[in-house]
């Protein structure tokens, strides 16, 4: 399961990638080095990205237009695990569920999907 959003792809380096790959073989302190280390390597990473133009997170954004409830909370779950994973999967059945009673109510413009 990869776990990392499209900005932990932008701001990981090969080379951050490689410290956290180590840290479980290293001793005790120097996990706690390579780990602070690592996230400062990130940190820097993500301020030369907005920085390096005005609209680079842009790179990142959906169009405005097309922006879905739905996608946004698909996308969080994947990135998600445990109880947090759940509670977004719920919030976006029960979304999906609304949506087809909605569809189903002539009344609000919906079609039914029996007639």
């Amino acid at each position: 399961m990869n776990s990392q959003s499209l900005l932990d792809e932008m701001v990981n380096e090969d080379s951050v990638r490689i410290l956290k790959a180590a840290i479980p073989y290293l001793p005790s302190k120097g996990q706690s080095f390579i780990c602070i280390f690592a996230k400062f390597l990130e940190l820097q990473n993500t301020f030369k990205l907005l920085h390096s133009s005005e609209n680079a997170m842009q790179i990142c954004a959906k169009p405005q237009e097309k922006t879905d409830p739905l996608e946004m909370l698909s996308a969080c779950s994947k990135v998600c695990h445990g109880p947090l994973k759940e509670k977004l999967e719920n919030i976006t059945n029960t979304f999906l569920m609304m949506q087809m009673l909605d569809f189903d109510n002539p009344q609000k413009g919906g079609t039914p999907f029996h007639e």
